[in-house]
């Protein structure tokens, strides 16, 4: 048997690489940068890298303790926690330290996942439990380990680059704002460029009223009684993220007018009633987002609850807020009159994608009709109320049951809009004119407003309906046009589209093909763009087809493919979460919940896969 030996004067080749470009290869197996949220991507994979590298040989050790960018990266999760029989454990420390000690003085990407996969949604001060305290629910990444972890942070604020704190309950969210907010509001923390705060419990936020009610205040950021006038607390913030966390709204906006850097990206979400901004913060909050090119307001925006004065979200002397360079935006709306409120209050007119969704709660005993909605996108006018019992008044189903909210408490003061318009003109009145890509999720209207929305977007290109019946899809059907308009004139919706995308529907496929079909060979004789490319998701346990069958549909060439799509999770194991008993406790440091589930229910938008 022949052996070959090593031969130590003929080293591999990356070990006469110069340390300078070793570092620098090491730096880029280590931090994957996000594209669209522009930092490093955080999980268990990524923090253990520099481990791993180090524990190659002396020499990659030494260099890599010499790289403090490669120590940046700060993943604080319950399996930290060192468990004891019968009892919680500590937070087992030694990483973070290790990780703060060596990235020096660079900026720090911090990750705080406190979730817990058999979290069973029972929380304290939200529902009575007093006949059950002995099955309280005690979370694993208890007060203690957030206590502790803030405290380990706490001094190196000034160097915190983005900082994401996930949770379950919202004593966990709290104690880490209230051990937070004494440093931040005198000390700032002048390198944050994205903050993201989640309590990831959306139901929650149905409910009229913040719960538990004796956390809703202090709100985190709140200088109203601080003398920090001359300060710029947040000089870099870039990226703001709040779901199902409310802030000091008016010391918001104070805070970002003394930026040096406007946000790029905002994104409010999943707020009860009560802890909304009004309809003035809202304006105001906005206001000093000039530059803002990302926006999602989903269950949350500007709503005030019944008052003795009317309250006007725009009037005489207001006007809509001007975000030129706004191009995303998300809405998800909880009832028509929200959903228009949000979008009078922003005048972006240059807005290329738009994501429309129903965010009505999932136990509503009626669908939410959002064809005013739709008239109001496509030609900024506002029908005329339905007259029945609920005239005089707003309802929003929550889980303490309908809310009815007095309409005069709600009023908006504007011109009279002319009559609706079917012509090409009505494009030059949408919302948003110059929309390329748009995506409907459960969005629920009749074919003949679903049509009117449509044909105000001349330059549609893409088109995804997601959980929508097929009558949006006979909505793309050329139709003639109203008398006024003159005899013979044919309309046709999103004369420019190219692409359509149908996602969780409910349709037999013959049944598409054949609409599709006859929809794309209509629109190209008229002169209109017959579509191109047509995409069907369909669920893989519901549909005998291969995966991407793909088909020809009439002789315009338009080309259907069906792609059988996995579903996200196990009904009965949705949680799964990724484990390795083989790590030691070095690799373990990162570990992140694997929750796949709860990130496409809730679209989450970190820097964290």
């Amino acid at each position: 048997m022949t052996y070959a030996y090593l031969d130590q004067r003929c080293p591999s080749p990356i070990q006469t690489l110069p340390v300078e470009l070793l570092s620098y290869i090491f730096i880029l197996a280590a931090h994957e940068v996000d594209e669209d949220q522009g930092f490093p991507i955080i999980d268990a994979e990524t923090i253990k890298i520099p481990l791993v590298i180090s524990r190659v040989n002396h020499h990659w050790r030494n260099v890599t303790h010499e790289t403090p960018y490669l120590w940046t990266s700060l993943c604080v999760t319950g399996a930290l926690i060192q468990s004891k029989a019968g009892q919680g454990g500590d937070l087992d420390t030694t990483h973070i330290s290790t990780y703060l000690t060596l990235s020096q003085n660079h900026p720090l990407d911090i990750f705080i996942d406190a979730r817990d996969e058999r979290w069973d949604f029972q929380e304290p001060g939200v529902e009575d439990i007093t006949e059950h305290e002995d099955l309280m629910y005690e979370p694993p990444f208890g007060l203690a380990h957030m206590q502790r972890t803030i405290s380990l942070l706490l001094p190196h604020m000034f160097r915190w680059r983005s900082l994401s704190i996930l949770t379950d309950l919202w004593v966990q969210m709290w104690v880490a704002l209230q051990e937070i907010q004494p440093f931040i509001t005198v000390d700032g923390a002048p390198c944050l460029e994205s903050l993201t705060l989640m309590r990831c419990n959306d139901f929650i936020s149905y409910s009229h009223t913040f719960a538990p009610s004796e956390m809703r205040l202090p709100a985190f950021l709140d200088i109203s009684n601080t003398t920090t006038s001359h300060y710029n607390l947040l000089p870099r913030l870039r990226h703001l993220t709040l779901r199902g966390v409310h802030l000091h709204w008016s010391s918001l906006s104070y805070i970002l007018s003394k930026a040096d850097h406007s946000l790029r990206k905002l994104d409010l979400s999943s707020h009860c009633l009560d802890v909304r901004p009004t309809p003035g913060e809202f304006h105001q909050l906005l206001s000093q987002c000039p530059h803002l090119t990302s926006l999602v307001v989903k269950g949350s925006g500007p709503l005030t609850p019944t008052n003795n004065g009317r309250t006007s979200i725009l009037s005489e002397d207001i006007q809509p807020v001007n975000l030129p360079r706004l191009r995303d935006m998300t809405l998800g709306y909880r009832s028509v009159f929200e959903g228009k409120a949000i979008l009078e209050i922003i005048d972006a007119p240059y807005v290329e994608s738009l994501i429309l969704e129903d965010e009505s709660h999932c136990c509503a005993a009626e669908d939410l009709d959002a064809g005013g909605l739709l008239t109001y996108i496509a030609t900024r006018n506002i029908p005329e109320p339905i007259q029945d019992d609920h005239d005089s008044f707003l309802i929003y189903t929550t889980l303490d049951g309908e809310i009815a909210v007095d309409k005069d408490d709600f009023v908006i003061q504007k011109p009279k809009s002319p009559t609706i318009d079917l012509s090409g003109n009505a494009a030059s009145r949408a919302v948003f004119p110059q929309l390329h890509n748009l995506t409907l999720r459960g969005v629920d209207a009749n074919e003949s407003d679903i049509h009117r929305f449509l044909n105000a977007l001349q330059h549609l290109r893409r088109l995804e309906f997601q959980n929508m019946s097929i009558r949006s899809v006979r909505a793309l059907h050329p139709q003639r046009a109203d008398l006024t308009e003159g005899p013979g004139v044919i309309l046709c919706p999103c004369p420019q589209l190219r692409y359509l995308c149908i996602r969780k529907a409910e349709d037999a496929l013959e049944d598409l093909f054949c609409l599709i079909g006859a929809v794309s060979r209509e629109r190209f004789n008229i002169g209109g763009s017959a579509l191109q490319s047509v995409d069907i998701y369909v669920n893989s346990a519901q549909t005998h087809w291969a995966v991407e069958n793909v088909i020809q549909l009439s002789n315009v060439g338009t080309m259907v493919k069906v792609i059988r799509e996995e579903p996200l999770f196990d009904e009965d194991d949705s949680m799964d979460c990724d484990t390795d008993s083989d790590l030691d406790s070095a690799f373990e440091a990162g570990g992140v919940i694997n929750d796949n589930g709860f990130d496409a229910l809730y679209g989450v938008l970190l820097p964290v896969h």
